[in-house]
């Protein structure tokens, strides 16, 4: 039986991205690839496989529960827990191999406890304006020092994320960029192997010189590049079938509150997909018709049809009426923010 929606991944897209980020990096410049979210809704055990066969030195998660369902599904890689842990985490952290970012002491002697004899590597992150966690750069020094007389503990790396959005504030972040060098060069000198990381996406393409040891990268993989830099290709497209198509008389309101009236006689498709599937969720940028009388639309044979009437929670209705005679079964490409398209939509993968 053919879906009615589902999601549709190029793994080969992500494969050639996977190449293309390397690419840019140099044989300098480690790619962690970012898999938080189930990567970004593309399957984090489909994506984290390719990437380490592909020459990712490692996978980048947000927390203890996304390594678990990594090394459950078989993967043997380096895998690095980006987002401080909670202290009562610091066992499981430490049973699945992973390295852990670390923000405090207590963390950081949880981790000591259970780590043994492992010296379980550690990234201490540095906060320069996100808010979230991190320490305050001028502590880095001390901290790392704390860390050195832990047992169980190998100081691996430093690292920060900045609040750099490309086109807004790209002098700041220089400034910080450049800061957050000087407390590495410092913190290298003290700790002799210590990995430093603080480019994403964004900043690998913007800051090149700013790439340091490790790049954490997501975006790029995903074919999402905000700088507009690259050639990154798309690999996630959600799809629905038409399911019913019918006339609208001039005049008559079509869908929820009565808010649409049809400006003509048109033809309107229906598509079982909605809101509750993260449908006109924030969407893809690129689906959006800012200069057009409608806001979203979809594909259909190549065609824009614009969305009338308000989203249900598992259906939408588009103008169809440009296009002639549409058929019942005929697939339209829908815009969706990737993290917001439901878990429970099927992923059909391509390679």
């Amino acid at each position: 039986m053919k879906p009615l929606k589902w999601v549709e991944i190029d793994l080969t897209a992500v494969r050639r991205n996977v190449h293309r980020v390397r690419a840019v990096l140099g044989p300098k410049t480690g790619l962690l690839a970012v898999v938080k979210a189930d990567a970004y809704g593309h399957g984090a055990v489909r994506v984290g496989r390719l990437a380490l066969e592909e020459g990712a030195a490692g996978l980048g998660v947000l927390t203890v529960a996304e390594a678990a369902e990594l090394r459950a599904a078989g993967l043997k890689g380096r895998i690095l827990v980006m987002a401080p842990p909670l202290p009562g985490e610091a066992r499981d952290a430490v049973r699945l191999g992973t390295e852990v970012t670390v923000d405090g002491p207590a963390l950081a002697k949880a981790i000591s406890k259970a780590g043994g004899r492992r010296r379980v590597p550690v990234h201490v992150d540095l906060d320069y304006g996100l808010g979230r966690w991190g320490l305050p750069p001028a502590e880095a020094s001390a901290f790392l020092k704390s860390l050195g007389r832990l047992p169980g503990l190998r100081p691996a790396g430093l690292s920060a994320h900045l609040d750099y959005v490309p086109g807004k504030n790209a002098v700041e972040a220089e400034d910080k960029l450049r800061r957050f060098a000087r407390v590495a060069e410092e913190a290298r000198r003290a700790t002799p192997g210590l990995e430093v990381h603080a480019a994403n996406s964004a900043v690998v393409l913007d800051f090149p010189h700013r790439r340091f040891d490790l790049a954490r990268v997501g975006n790029l993989l995903y074919g999402i590049d905000r700088t507009k830099k690259s050639a990154v290709e798309n690999p996630f497209q959600l799809k629905a079938r038409v399911v019913s198509v019918r006339t609208v008389q001039k005049g008559r309101s079509i869908g929820y509150s009565s808010e649409y009236l049809a400006p003509k006689t048109m033809r309107v498709a229906a598509l079982p997909v909605g809101y509750a599937d993260g449908l006109a969720m924030e969407p893809a940028e690129r689906f959006i018709g800012f200069m057009s009388p409608f806001r979203y639309y979809g594909l259909l044979r190549g065609a824009k049809v614009p969305f009338v009437g308000r989203v249900g929670i598992s259906h939408v209705l588009v103008d169809v009426t440009a296009l002639g005679a549409v058929r019942l079964g005929e697939v339209v490409t829908l815009p969706v923010r990737r993290t917001a398209a439901s878990s429970r939509l099927r992923r059909v993968y391509i390679d």
